[in-house]
C-alpha cells in the first residue's frame, strides 16, 4: 500500500499536444509523485491556432514584464484548450512536456501562481519561467534543473492483460524466445526508405525463424502505408510473426504487452519514446538506424548517452542479419538514484 506523506489531496494540471511520446513523460512524472502525495489530475489537452504564434510568444515568455499583460483572454487567443471550465485557482503544480505547451504551461503559472515542471528542451526558453525544468542533457548547467539519464516513465503493465494477451496469440515466454521489433518510420535525422523498413522485417523473421524464436511485430503513425503493406504480406508468409499490428489501419496500443513477453527488443532508432520505453522495460535493446542517419542537438546527446551507459546497442539496418546478440553486453538502467528529483518536486506541493 502507498504510504502518503500527508492526506490532503493535490490537484496536478496535466497540460499535454495529446501526442503520446510527450505524456508519457508527463505521466511518468506523475506516476512517481503519486509514491508521496495522493493526486488528482486535471487533463488538459492544448493546441496552437497557429504555429506561427510560437514565434510571437518566445519573446513575449521571456519577458519578465509578461504578468501585467497576461490574461485568460489572452491565452485563449493563442490556443485552443480541450477544457473551458478549469478552475485555475485550485491546481497546485502544472506539469507539461513537449514545445507547444511551454508558453501556456508559463501563462498559466504566471497568472494564477502556480509552480510549474517542464520535461523538455527549453528551445531559447529562460529556465527561470519554471520551477523546475527536467532535463536528460547532461551539458544543461542552470540551476533549477532535475537532471535524468532517461525520461521519467514509470511502466505498470497489467500482468492481468500480459498473459491473456500471451494465452490468445498462443505463446509462453517460460517456454521459448520472444523477440518485439517496434518500427517507426523516416525523419529528417533517420531517412529509412520504403525498402530499409521491409528489408528490416524480413531479415528479423528470417532470423527469428533459424533461431526458433517468436517474433512480435508493431508499426506506429509514422510507418508509411507502402509499409504495412509489405508487412501484411510478411506476417502471412513467416508462421513465426506471432502477432503483428498495422498501427495506421489499426492503432492498438500493445507495446506494453510486447515488452514484458519479450527477451529481446528491437526499434528503429527515430523513435525516443519507444527506446526510453524498452529501456525502462529493463529488457535488452537494439537501436536499428539508416545508413543515412544524422541525429543532432538533444537526440543525438540521448543516443550517445545512452549506447556509452551500454543501455542499448544501436547498429545500422544492413547489420541485422550479422548480429550475434550473446556476444553483446547490456546494463540494466537503474532509476533509484531518481529519488532526489522526486523529493525536489514533491516540496511544491
Amino acid at each position: 500500500m502507498v504510504k502518503y506523506s500527508d492526506s490532503i489531496m493535490k490537484t496536478i494540471l496535466l497540460i499535454t499536444d495529446n501526442k503520446e511520446g510527450h505524456e508519457s513523460v508527463s505521466n511518468g512524472v506523475i506516476a512517481n509523485l503519486e509514491t508521496y502525495k495522493e493526486l488528482q489530475i486535471v487533463r488538459l489537452v492544448v493546441k496552437l491556432k497557429f504555429n506561427l504564434y510560437k514565434f510571437l510568444l518566445k519573446p513575449f515568455i521571456n519577458n519578465p514584464k509578461i504578468n501585467k499583460y497576461l490574461s485568460l483572454g489572452l491565452i485563449k487567443y493563442f490556443y485552443h484548450l480541450s477544457d473551458d471550465n478549469i478552475d485555475f485557482t485550485q491546481i497546485d503544480l502544472i506539469i507539461s512536456t513537449g514545445g507547444k505547451t511551454s508558453f501556456i504551461n508559463v501563462m498559466v503559472s504566471k497568472l494564477y501562481g502556480v509552480n510549474n515542471i517542464f520535461c523538455s528542451s527549453l528551445r531559447g526558453l529562460s529556465p527561470d519561467l519554471f520551477s523546475y525544468v527536467i532535463s536528460i542533457n547532461s551539458n544543461d548547467s542552470f540551476e533549477n534543473i532535475l537532471k535524468f539519464k532517461l525520461a521519467p516513465l514509470k511502466l505498470n503493465p497489467d500482468l492481468d492483460k500480459v498473459a491473456l494477451f500471451a494465452k490468445k496469440v498462443c505463446i509462453d515466454p517460460s517456454k521459448q524466445k520472444i523477440w518485439s521489433l517496434l518500427i517507426g518510420g523516416p525523419t529528417k535525422e533517420y531517412q529509412f526508405t520504403n525498402q530499409n523498413l521491409t528489408y528490416l522485417v524480413e531479415s528479423l523473421a528470417q532470423q527469428a525463424k533459424a533461431s526458433g524464436v517468436q517474433l512480435l511485430l508493431t508499426t506506429s503513425r509514422r510507418t508509411p502505408k507502402a509499409v504495412e503493406d509489405e508487412i501484411e504480406k510478411l506476417s502471412n508468409k513467416y508462421a513465426n510473426i506471432a502477432y503483428c499490428v498495422l498501427y495506421n489501419r489499426n492503432p492498438e496500443k500493445i507495446v506494453a504487452n510486447f515488452l514484458q513477453l519479450s527477451h529481446v527488443v528491437f526499434t528503429t532508432e527515430d523513435s525516443g519514446s519507444m527506446i526510453t520505453e524498452s529501456i525502462h522495460s529493463l529488457k535488452p535493446t537494439i537501436t536499428i538506424k539508416p545508413q543515412s542517419s544524422n541525429p543532432h542537438g538533444i537526440y543525438q546527446v540521448f543516443m550517445e548517452n545512452i549506447t556509452q551507459e551500454m543501455f542499448v546497442h544501436s547498429i545500422h539496418i544492413e547489420d541485422i542479419k550479422n548480429i550475434e546478440l550473446d556476444s553483446l553486453e547490456f546494463m540494466k538502467y537503474d532509476n533509484s538514484h531518481e529519488e532526489a528529483n522526486f523529493k525536489k518536486i514533491v516540496t511544491l506541493l
